[in-house]
């Protein structure tokens, strides 16, 4: 989506206050969940992708010989990793700038609710995928009950004070940029590859998304 310099500006105070306060405290939880799993083979090379300011990395756990960050805005793009097996570079989130059959581990965290099309995405990440390969995601179970409750918190107690934006700016950014429901990305997810997931509600683990804020679930290729 087209933001022009008002829309930037709004961009970067709602997201440089992600991990501030109670919600943040929630968001390392999900990060640290992500990666409670046995891989099946050797992860190697790994991809990420729409790292924003790239929080996920520090949660890895397992080794691995390359790691390649690919991000859209500036985020990721301007963090400095004292890494040489750590690549990032930009792109122009439509098409995955790596050949087939590339990576042994995928990571989209809190990202896929965002993008257009997200089944025609699913399919292009699981190309990625060496075969025994695994594509970990992470999804808010906006609107689920209990994230719209989470929400309502914020917008009443957090916003003006932590965001320091106003309750339009941010109902405003809620309905732009969650365009993908819970209910549908899990609905594609489970029709695709039902028998190949492994999957967990977060903070809860109660197996209702009306009852959770976060979903993880692992697809093994």
């Amino acid at each position: 989506m087209f933001k022009n310099d008002k829309l930037k500006k709004l961009d970067n105070k709602y997201n440089s206050h992600a991990y501030t306060g109670l919600m943040g405290i929630f968001m390392r939880y999900c990060h640290e969940q992500l990666e409670k799993i046995e891989f099946p083979k050797k992860i190697s090379k790994v991809l990420e992708i729409g790292a924003g300011s790239a929080p996920h990395i520090k949660y890895i756990k397992h080794s691995f010989d390359e790691y390649h960050i690919i991000e859209t805005s500036d985020f990721a793009i301007n963090q400095n990793f004292d890494n040489s097996k750590i690549k990032i570079s930009k792109y122009d989130g439509k098409n995955i700038p790596y050949p087939n059959e590339t990576f042994d581990r995928i990571i989209i965290s809190h990202c896929l609710e965002h993008i257009p099309f997200p089944e025609k995405f699913l399919f292009e990440m699981m190309n990625k995928l060496k075969e025994g390969g695994v594509l970990s995601i992470s999804l808010p179970t906006d609107p689920g009950l209990l994230f719209r409750l989470g929400r309502l918190y914020l917008k009443i107690f957090s916003i003006k004070k932590n965001y320091r934006i106003t309750k339009e700016e941010f109902d405003y950014m809620n309905a732009t940029e969650h365009i993908n429901s819970i209910f549908s990305l899990k609905s594609i997810i489970k029709f695709h590859y039902r028998n190949k997931i492994k999957e967990f509600y977060l903070p809860f683990k109660i197996k209702l998304v009306d009852l959770n804020l976060f979903y993880n679930v692992h697809i093994i290729k």
